[in-house]
């Protein structure tokens, strides 16, 4: 048995899916397990049972957040295979154990992926990288690739949609789960191949995007001045869905600012989506991870619930950090 376990937004998608072009598993033969986008302590989801003699990936989820429920899997999966870009100040090092682990904001899983598969299938990392937000390690690829400016603004396109169709409060909230839209699109010899297909997911997530996004725009600013901008979304589905991509599309928007997006959970409490400074794309992680709930990487990060009282603390961190 092999078993798959990957982040359900557009870099642990097409990470998944560059390795699975390369090294093809049956469908008899392959376990997935994913979830909504903030869902990423997801080793604890392998019982001992489906990891005994088990082959075992796992992308684009943090290390730390993972590395108990590895240790575990390890002592009886025959191999594991872990490529990351998130926080890994635990990391450690075992027989069984591969890891790809870069915690740079230049890079993602996607394109640690296609450096691994020396650019086997590189156009889905281009996808990938787009929809993560990082917008000139992606051009950098494409321009290698020889893309045209066209093909590159489809590939962003198709990378955003996938990155967004990852954001909810629970899979309810998707337009399609993650681990479905992963085997919709592995039917698919190339992202380009997705985007023509009237058929494919691009046109149903291209719709649900744009309708969600004219909500987001009407929403006012917490606050809004020369190193932050903070934004609260409504308490709806939605908002949700929206929130990591408005973050990212906020962030082009003002490359001088940290930018923060916050939704609201059924609890009351709060989820934070943080943005670093596209001008200085370091130490979002370091932020969030003062919170219980908190972590990802250096240019971007979040908070999965965070008390509604201590959301001026949090500002208060961004602004002095960016200031």
């Amino acid at each position: 048995m092999h078993i798959d376990v990957f982040n359900g937004d557009a870099d642990g998608i097409f990470s998944l899916i560059q390795l699975r072009k390369v090294k093809p598993i049956a469908a008899t033969e392959q376990l997935l397990i994913s979830g909504v986008k903030r869902d990423i302590s997801l080793v604890q989801q392998v019982t001992t049972e489906q990891a005994t003699n088990a082959s075992i990936t796992v992308l684009d989820i943090s290390f730390d957040k993972n590395n108990t429920a590895l240790e575990q899997v390890l002592a009886v999966a025959d191999e594991v295979f872990y490529c990351d870009h998130h926080q890994a100040t635990r990391l450690f090092q075992h027989p069984k154990l591969t890891a790809v682990i870069d915690t740079a904001p230049t890079v993602c899983t996607a394109l640690l992926v296609n450096q691994y598969l020396k650019n086997a299938q590189p156009l889905w990392a281009v996808a990938a990288a787009f929809g993560d937000g990082l917008d000139k390690p992606a051009k950098a690829l494409a321009s290698q690739l020889g893309l045209s400016s066209e093909q590159q603004v489809q590939l962003k396109q198709l990378g955003m949609l996938v990155n967004y169709n990852g954001y909810g409060a629970s899979k309810a909230d998707l337009h399609f789960a993650p681990a479905a839209l992963y085997q919709q699109l592995m039917t698919y010899d190339s992202p380009f191949a997705v985007i023509a297909d009237a058929q494919s997911p691009f046109a149903a997530l291209n719709a649900g995007y744009d309708a969600d996004l004219a909500k987001a725009r009407s929403c006012k600013p917490l606050s809004d001045n020369t190193a932050v901008l903070a934004v609260q979304l409504d308490n709806a589905p939605w908002a949700a869905r929206i929130s990591g991509s408005y973050g990212n599309i906020l962030a082009a928007e003002n490359p001088a600012k940290a930018v923060v997006v916050v939704t609201s959970n059924a609890d009351d409490s709060l989820t934070i989506s943080l943005r670093a400074p596209k001008n200085n794309p370091y130490g979002a992680a370091d932020i969030c991870s003062q919170f219980a709930t908190g972590g990802g990487r250096e240019g971007a990060a979040g908070i999965n619930s965070l008390d509604r009282s201590e959301l001026d603390v949090f500002l208060g961190l961004v602004a002095a950090k960016y200031v």
